[in-house]
This record gives structure tokens, C-alpha cells and sequence, in this order.
């Protein structure tokens, strides 16, 4: 076990100094993300009264499509260079790499967050800073990084990987967008808990049901 947990730390640290040195998904991830926003700012002229009912909605979307951007690079560095069968052999178990790139994915939408929430507070002059939908993102981010990893890993070997992956993620995604941008919404516009109740659990069951399936399952799909 603790052979395991040492080489899902190396990985992840691997991961993260890889992307501190080159700084090339965040830098895209971010851009992306700050161009949507401004796009939806600058196109959505909305009454303050109304901005509470859309932010959900916008965050969620900016996060999701930023975040494809990162899940397109989460194998493709160790395939295009060629060692990522090296990679599939110095671990003890396939599971290793699933759980390392998942979290390492989950990492990068976090950032996200912190980059995107205040960014939106501006440019809207509407905070955003509710612990409530801060927590609800998070959910998200992690049920998105758990089945992103999983498609990421299967299309990471075909040749149309970058068009593969948003066709495949999307439609297991729904349950999860939903949940989200109910849940997240409930937070802002201050509706009374229990009209919204019934999403915090669903996305929390997604969560882990995600994550299970991908762990379960991973060693599969990469052998095969």
C-alpha cells in the first residue's frame, strides 16, 4: 500500500512540475477561460437582479470546456514522446496512473476556480465568493477530473484523440452538469435548501461512482 500511495505522489508531483516548467495547459486552460468570460460578459447585458440566475450556468460552462483543453493534455505528453508504456511498467498497478492523473486534473480545475470566480466578480461587479457554490464547483471539478481521466485514457491512443474525447465526455457528463448548475444556482439566488436539496447528493454519487468505475476499470481499458 504504501509502495502505491509513494508512486501516485511521484506522479502527481511529476505532473506538476512538468506543467510549472512549461506552463502550457494552464496558460491555455486560462486564456480560454478569460475569453469566455469576457465573451459572455460583453454579450449578456443583464440587470444585477438577473446575474444571480446565470452564474451558475456561466462558471460552469467556462470551467467545463477550459478543463478539455487540460484532459487533451493529461496522456498525450507521455504518448507523444513515447514512454508511456515505460510509465505503464514502472508502476505497481495501472491504478496508480488513473488515480495520479485524476487528481493531477483535479488540481488544474481548482485553479481554475480561483482564477475564474474573482475574475467574474469584477467583470460583473456580482460576487461570487459563497462558500456554499465555491463547494458545489469542487464536487464538480472532482466528478469531472474522475470521468475525464477515464475518456481521456481511452482515446489517448487513437489518432482523432482531440475530437474523440469532447464526443465521448459530454453526453456522461449531463447528470453531472446538471446537478452542478442546479445545486450552484440554489446557493446564489438564495433558494430555501430543500427546493435543491436533491442535487447535492446526486452529485455527490456521481463523484463516486466516477471515481470507482475508473479505478476499477482503467486497467482495462489501457491494456486493451
Amino acid at each position: 500500500m504504501m509502495q502505491w500511495l509513494r508512486a501516485v505522489k511521484t506522479l502527481i508531483w511529476k505532473d506538476l512540475v512538468q506543467e510549472w516548467r512549461s506552463r502550457d495547459v494552464i496558460t491555455a486552460m486560462f486564456s480560454f477561460a478569460v475569453l469566455s468570460i469576457f465573451i459572455f460578459n460583453y454579450a449578456m447585458e443583464l440587470a444585477p437582479a438577473n446575474r444571480n440566475e446565470i452564474a451558475a450556468g456561466i462558471i460552469w460552462v467556462v470551467m467545463l470546456f477550459s478543463g478539455t483543453l487540460g484532459l487533451n493534455r493529461a496522456f498525450s505528453a507521455e504518448q507523444d514522446q513515447g514512454c508511456f508504456d515505460g510509465l505503464s511498467l514502472a508502476v505497481p498497478d495501472l491504478s496508480v496512473i488513473y488515480v495520479a492523473k485524476m487528481l493531477s486534473n483535479f488540481l488544474m480545475m481548482v485553479i481554475i476556480v480561483i482564477l475564474v470566480v474573482p475574475l467574474y466578480s469584477v467583470l460583473y461587479n456580482h460576487s461570487l465568493f459563497h462558500s456554499g457554490f465555491i463547494g458545489v464547483l469542487l464536487l464538480g471539478a472532482w466528478g469531472y477530473a474522475a470521468a475525464g481521466t477515464l475518456i481521456a485514457g481511452m482515446t489517448v491512443q487513437t489518432r482523432m484523440r482531440d475530437l474523440l474525447l469532447p464526443i465521448l465526455l459530454f453526453p456522461v457528463l449531463m447528470p453531472l452538469n446538471m446537478a452542478v448548475v442546479k445545486a450552484a444556482g440554489g446557493f446564489l439566488t438564495g433558494m430555501p435548501y430543500t427546493q435543491f436539496s436533491i442535487w447535492l447528493p446526486m452529485l455527490l454519487v456521481y463523484d463516486i461512482i466516477m471515481s470507482t468505475l475508473g479505478f476499477m476499470v482503467f486497467n482495462y481499458v489501457i491494456s486493451e
